[in-house]
């Protein structure tokens, strides 16, 4: 099963060093880049390189909407999509995608390395290498790498009794990392999205070793009746940053039914005043929902005490995300 097994490029799956982090003032970060590494050279750099991003941005829309000859809107709009430059092109939320974007997370994986080759050279590409190598984007590959080590945790405990539940999976690249997934040490691993492209390409990509895909959406997620039970981890690494505090203590009382006794429910979250956050913030119009431990802790109020064995909210190294984890009783 192993030869047939599709392969991925990599070019920044190991992460950098870590960039020391000094928490700055509560002042609201803007579109910039941080001064605090560069000050005025990295505003030179900056201002010129948006302008010329503007201007691509601009004639690509263009050329791509004005080809509607072929009668499907959504031809231009995948044009658009498909800029070699992705983060100005970010997908929109969508009652089938919610805010996150797996195809901007496989290009700051380094996965995809065709369309990397091609990116523009010049003051957009360093933009780019900025947007892909700031403290906020090695905090998303970080991301990965702990939610990889905590399948393979899981696995090697369980082998082959592992069950596993993945929400809100974009992509599921952290197959990639799992060496419980690579050698087939897991007994099932399923993964949820509302977003049936993600899944088609999970499938694609790791469904002939083992894993297992369905199509669930937000809502039915949040308000109907917990359609999961039994698994020893469940997880979610991203959503929580897309869904306010109501969403998300709902979230996690659903989420912590599906697990068994002793099981172990993980919920992902970026923390606040991360360095550089506000520049991904303007380029992608994204504006995650940032928690403190004490928020995430929260989450749990709904939850039955007297079902919670252990709870505690731990960090990457660089204090620029948190987990959740809270373990089941019995």
């Amino acid at each position: 099963m192993m030869a047939s097994r599709p392969q991925a490029s990599f070019l920044h799956c190991e992460l950098p060093p870590v960039a020391s982090y000094t928490p700055g003032n509560r002042q609201r970060q803007s579109a910039r880049l941080p001064t605090a590494d560069g000050g005025s050279r990295m505003d030179e750099m900056i201002q010129p390189g948006t302008h010329a991003l503007e201007q691509l941005q601009a004639e690509q829309f263009e050329s791509a909407t004005a080809a509607p000859r072929s009668g499907k809107p959504e031809a231009a709009a995948s044009a658009v999509a498909s800029n070699v430059v992705p983060f100005p092109t970010r997908l929109p939320a969508s009652p089938q995608r919610h805010q996150g974007n797996a195809v901007l997370l496989d290009y700051l994986y380094g996965i995809d390395d065709g369309a990397l080759q091609n990116t523009p050279s010049g003051h957009i590409r360093q933009l780019f290498d900025y947007a892909t190598n700031s403290p906020a984007a090695r905090a998303l590959r970080c991301r990965r790498r702990m939610v990889a080590r905590a399948i393979d945790e899981t696995c090697l405990r369980l082998g082959h009794g592992a069950r596993i539940l993945c929400i809100a999976s974009g992509h599921f690249r952290e197959a990639e990392l799992c060496q419980s997934i690579r050698y087939g040490n897991f007994g099932e691993i399923v993964v949820c999205d509302s977003d049936s492209e993600c899944l088609r390409v999970v499938n694609q990509c790791y469904g002939e070793l083992g894993i297992q895909t369905q199509c669930v959406h937000l809502e039915q997620l949040l308000h109907g009746p917990c359609q999961f039970a039994g698994f020893d981890l469940v997880y979610s690494a991203g959503l929580c940053d897309h869904l306010k505090d109501k969403a998300c203590r709902q979230l996690a009382e659903q989420l912590f039914r599906a697990l068994k006794p002793g099981g172990k429910l993980l919920l992902g979250n970026l923390r606040m005043r991360i360095v550089g956050i506000g520049f991904l913030q303007g380029l992608l119009d994204w504006r995650p929902q940032y928690r403190r431990d004490e928020q995430l802790l929260n989450l749990l109020r709904g939850v039955d005490y007297k079902d919670i064995a252990g709870a505690r909210v731990f960090h990457d190294i660089g204090h620029r995300l948190a987990f959740l984890e809270a373990c089941r009783y019995g």
